[in-house]
């Protein structure tokens, strides 16, 4: 069974448009006939530009929005039937940009045990759960902190716990790195990366970070709604004209790479990291 799986996923929604006769309503396609598949234990990542739709196909496997077109299923289940929508949820967890949106209570280990409790899990399961989840996340000394004393890095980990605590399949991850400082991209990645090798759970990161989506077992790239590309970090990443015309940029050793190739000098081109490129440099004659 597929972890995640669209066939012909459509979504469109209605724009307000002012014009010189008044107001007009027209339809917009966020979402264009998308067929992806995800493999249960996959670490999955999402690019695209701005307003690309990648937002928009992530809140559709946590069930936030319905298809108006197509299908989506999560763990077999159809994301359109709403009896369902519960089971979906606790399946595929969701974590957002803002680490703030997601934090509700004034201690750390409360603010992890909100999901159980709202699942109806025994007290004596919720206090294992809170515990497993903050060292996962490797927050365990933070239990009785204040969410609000924490840096940016340390609340999106938070956040992650929370999730981790439904103990769901997959976490979806929308630019969670988005809104924080080096330190913290690279403990929140860290951590991602962490849960998908060694928890065995499915990771769908959307990002616009090239670093991280080198860390991928598959990438898919989303334009205007469309499914334009799809393939491993070093099938996609070759391909830097084609990304440049979707207004995507590729990881910086890449760039380099595709420069000096440019000037003669015969190195592979689907280099991806530092120490591929140091490699590939101290064996060129």
């Amino acid at each position: 069974m597929k972890m995640v799986k669209a066939e012909g996923l459509t979504y469109e929604y209605t724009k307000i448009m002012e014009t010189d006769h008044g107001t007009e309503e027209h339809k917009v396609a966020a979402l264009k006939s998308v067929n992806i598949e995800i493999e249960k234990g996959e670490f999955v990542v999402v690019l695209g530009h701005n307003g690309s739709g990648k937002s928009t196909f992530a809140k559709h496997i946590n069930a936030l929005l319905q298809p108006t077109g197509g299908t989506l299923w999560v763990k077999g289940m159809n994301t359109k039937e709403e009896g369902l929508v519960w089971d979906i949820r606790q399946s595929a967890g969701m974590v957002f940009q803002n680490p703030d949106n997601q934090l509700v209570a004034t201690v750390v280990e409360e603010d992890i045990a909100f999901g159980p409790e709202n699942m109806g899990i025994p007290s004596e399961q919720i206090r294992l759960r809170v515990d497993e989840a903050l060292d996962a996340v490797r927050m365990g000394e933070f239990a009785t902190y204040t969410p609000s004393k924490l840096s940016g890095g340390q609340k999106q980990r938070i956040a992650i716990a929370g999730v981790l605590a439904m103990k769901p399949d997959c976490i979806v991850l929308d630019e969670p790195t988005a809104m924080l400082d080096p330190v913290g991209r690279r403990d929140v990645m860290e951590t991602i990366e962490r849960l998908n090798k060694e928890e065995g759970i499915t990771i769908i990161l959307i990002t616009h970070y090239m670093d991280e989506a080198v860390r991928g077992d598959r990438v898919y790239v989303i334009d205007d709604g469309d499914l334009v590309m799809q393939g491993t970090p070093r099938e996609i990443f070759v391909q830097v004209d084609k990304l440049k015309g979707y207004g995507l940029d590729v990881p910086q050793v890449t760039e380099v790479t595709y420069l000096l190739r440019k000037e003669g000098i015969d190195l592979p081109a689907d280099i991806l990291t530092i120490e591929e490129m140091v490699g590939a440099v101290c064996r060129y004659k």
